[in-house]
């Protein structure tokens, strides 16, 4: 069978099989420009703390950490309140009050009023805003895209999280250079102001979540999902993997200003390329899965990827020479960006519509917390020991974990596959002009 008549039998396959679905290409733009206005904010608001906090770099570490730690917490509530009512709605609620922080940002520094106190409000303000509407807009995609394209979507919006690391930093850094603080702000502002309208859009395409019997008030539908989560298997064990990921792998990346400067004896120039190859690792990994059309298995990505995320971490701390270093950045970003593509896919396709929303919210809080704890605990220990075998130990630790994994690799295949096509839901009113044809 050719490849086109394979994608004529098999609609999902195509390499951009979740773009031809209209209300997902609005979700994509709507993740593109929310998360470039974060990375945008990560820009100003870091850069204004530093000026503000006397040029100390403890400010701008803790503007990352308040635009994190929110999600620990507040996501909890938003995952269960996302399998409640309507998901895109709640997107929307997320980056109105993004936009709200952000143009009191600009009006204070127009006026000359902001001081870092008000700075570190509006930024965990911010932080509350993303963890409002993160599980939210994953939530929806399942039900947007259906079980054929999950996998695809995933990837593809992957792309957009990723490439907002660089459209939002690029054109922010340009507004701040030219512009200033203020209109910086209002750029972030506008970025949060598209996102909000592509998420409006989608809104008539998202059905609210079918209500099940659940504990009144506000923790019982909490504890809810994590009983649901360890009644699951598929989830449970799809969840222990990726913080041990985002714990071993993702966290350490945090080395690499360290291993610049140490083992290939650059500057900041260095540093840059280090992170200029990972970033766009982390674009092309997933276009190359998109490319794959779904012609490997969800789980089996998992194990690839997995081991990937790893191994180009030992070179890179082991093998002290530019272009190996290089090319092994290139490759843990690929890798990293495929596996939590992949894991999103596959957690997202094993739970009820009822309880996607939580399952979201517990992976985010899981990553962001296990990120932000590790790569503190890493950061640390690269003060004390040689920064390479720092980034080189996890990775190893990390493909010796995917081991166990693999070996379940039939059991979690069946059981994710027989998930989807048993509880993925589809709109009943989504329109045949929407619908893949």
């Amino acid at each position: 069978m050719t490849r086109e008549a394979d994608q004529e039998s098999h609609p999902g396959r195509g390499m951009f099989a979740a773009l031809e679905i209209v209300p997902f290409r609005w979700v994509w733009a709507g993740a593109l420009s929310g998360n470039s206005g974060r990375f945008a904010v990560i820009l100003v608001a870091g850069w204004e703390a530093y000026r503000l906090g006397h040029h100390s770099s403890v400010w701008p570490s803790l503007v990352s950490m308040l635009l994190l730690v929110p999600s620990m917490f507040f996501g909890l509530f938003s995952g269960s309140v996302a399998d409640r009512h309507n998901r895109a709605s709640m997107a929307m609620t997320g980056q109105l009050i993004n936009l709200l922080a952000c143009c009191v940002g600009a009006a204070l520094t127009a006026a000359g009023h902001l001081n870092l106190t008000d700075l570190l409000v509006a930024t965990a303000v911010i932080g509350i805003g993303n963890s409002i509407q993160g599980p939210a807009w994953q939530a929806m995609i399942p039900e947007i895209v259906g079980s054929e394209r999950l996998l695809n979507a995933s990837m593809t919006a992957r792309i957009a999280q990723q490439g907002a690391e660089l459209t939002g930093p690029a054109i922010g850094t340009a507004v701040l250079t030219t512009a200033g603080p203020g209109a910086t702000f209002l750029l972030c502002a506008a970025f949060y102001a598209v996102g909000l309208a592509m998420f409006w859009r989608v809104r008539p395409w998202v059905h609210t979540p079918v209500r099940t019997a659940e504990r009144p008030g506000i923790l019982a539908p909490i504890g809810d999902g994590f009983s649901y989560i360890r009644a699951q298997a598929p989830i449970g064990a799809l969840l222990i993997w990726v913080g041990l990921h985002c714990s071993l792998t993702m966290a350490s990346i945090g080395i690499l200003p360290a291993l610049a400067t140490a083992d290939l004896r650059g500057n900041a120039g260095a540093y840059g390329l280090l992170l200029v190859a990972f970033g766009f690792g982390s674009v092309l990994g997933p276009l190359f899965m998109m490319w794959l059309s779904g012609r490997t298995s969800v789980v089996r990505t998992l194990i690839v990827s997995g081991v990937l995320s790893g191994l180009p971490l030992v070179s890179l701390g082991l093998v002290h020479q530019m272009g190996v270093d290089l090319a092994s950045s290139a490759m843990a970003g690929a890798a990293q960006a495929v596996f939590m593509a992949a894991i999103y896919s596959a957690n997202q396709g094993a739970s009820v519509d009822a309880m996607r929303g939580r399952v979201a919210s517990v992976q985010l809080s899981l990553t962001t917390g296990a990120m932000g704890l590790a790569s503190i605990g890493w950061g640390v220990l690269a003060a004390l020991v040689a920064p390479g075998v720092v980034l080189a130990v996890p990775g190893a630790v990390f493909v010796v974990a995917c081991v166990p994994f693999a070996l379940r690799r039939l059991n979690m295949t069946a059981a994710v596959e027989s998930n989807r096509s048993d509880r993925l839901l589809t709109h009943p009113g989504l329109s045949s002009s929407a619908r893949p044809r």
